[in-house]
């Protein structure tokens, strides 16, 4: 019999947001989250096993009954119970050990929804995962993106617990198939369950040409505005004054600041997108919503709504923690040398200063931006 468990690897804001939503709507579904570390699967069971959404200042909906994992449990197993359907809501660096973990509890029956930003992860699994590497084996892997603005929000009577959220914003989740011979069949009790709960996640089901170019979009996003808030250390709404003045507010011109800005990487970043898309060509709709003015405009508004966020790559940065720099600018790199385009320059040194804390000539990373 199929296990109709729903698991979430991961209980970041993203995870929380999901199972809260799931527990809401689809109450008869069981949900459970998996840890990847050992603390906070304890402070979860400690706590009730509960997710609180705070919907203002003085009002809060807490969900229980979610099931709990704790990864490490399974490290030395060679099977536990089948995982039917799995929505990994981790950062693309904190996937793939947890994943492989859980590899024996999948198969060519599982579904694996990636909700994460960046790109190929997918590949990586595939190819570092022993028992992925047979296409006969491999799970269904579906991607998500998630619009929706979600933040912590410690809860008064448990300043240090970490299983609260509150909205910042609302936006659809997209979900669509990698795989392009697949469709996503809406009677699917992953998919079924994502649409019930539509009143909080308003889920969209797309097809594989349709998540592509919602991914791409996702990325143009995040390759722009989270390496420069965490280069400049600034939040979102600065960039806007960054590409305006080429300086920071309260900020004098410098040349990095007037060099890395939003219209600098989208003008490096554009003609590999473009070229990865193989968009059709003469098709005056398409040229235009994909044009560096177009991906510039659709960066700053992002950048706009969400002006006082930090971005996460900003917060890793600054705890000194790995980034998704990899899965993003990392990307994009490995991309245009498969394409046979020129590496655009800047961007590979924007992610040398990201991922190694220092620029490739070896100057070390350092404070350059408004301080936040």
């Amino acid at each position: 019999m199929t296990n109709p468990t729903i698991y979430i690897l991961g209980a970041g804001n993203i995870g929380k947001y999901v199972a809260h939503a799931l527990a809401t709507h689809v109450p008869s579904v069981p949900v459970t989250l998996i840890f990847r570390k050992r603390d906070s699967y304890h402070k979860f069971i400690a706590g009730g096993r509960k997710l609180t959404r705070w919907v203002d200042d003085q009002t809060k909906d807490s969900r229980s009954g979610f099931g709990a994992e704790w990864i490490g449990r399974y490290k030395k197993l060679d099977c536990s119970t089948h995982i039917g359907n799995l929505i990994v809501a981790t950062k693309g660096q904190q996937t793939l050990d947890p994943v492989g973990f859980l590899a024996p509890r999948l198969d060519r029956n599982s579904t694996v929804l990636l909700l994460q930003n960046g790109m190929g992860i997918q590949e990586e699994l595939n190819s570092q995962i022993l028992a992925f590497q047979s296409p006969k084996n491999r799970p269904s892997y579906w991607a998500g993106i998630c619009s929706a603005g979600i933040s912590g929000h410690p809860d008064p009577s448990q300043p240090l617990c970490p299983f609260t959220f509150q909205m910042a914003g609302k936006g659809p989740l997209k979900i669509g198939p990698l795989s392009e011979s697949e469709q996503i069949d809406e009677s699917h009790p992953l998919c079924q369950s994502l649409l019930e709960a539509s009143p909080t996640l308003q889920t969209k089901v797309l097809d594989h040409q349709q998540i592509k170019l919602a991914q791409m979009r996702k990325l143009v996003m995040n390759a722009v505005i989270n390496p420069l808030t965490a280069l400049h250390r600034c939040r979102n709404g600065a960039l806007r004054n960054l590409e305006r003045f080429r300086a920071l507010p309260d900020e004098p011109v410098t040349a990095l600041a007037a060099e890395y800005r939003p219209s600098f990487l989208v003008a490096e970043i554009g003609p590999v997108v473009r070229a990865a898309l193989n968009l059709p060509s003469g098709d005056p709709k398409l040229d235009q919503a994909w044009s560096d003015l177009a991906l510039l405009r659709d960066v700053l508004r992002l950048a706009d709504d969400t002006t006082e966020n930090r971005s996460s790559m900003l917060q890793d940065v600054e705890a000194g923690r790995h980034t998704e720099i990899d899965y993003i600018l990392g990307w994009i790199i490995k991309k245009a040398r498969e394409l046979g385009l020129k590496c655009p320059r800047g961007t590979q040194n924007l992610y040398h200063y990201i991922k190694y804390r220092k620029w490739e000539n070896g100057e070390v990373l350092r404070p350059t931006g408004s301080k936040i």
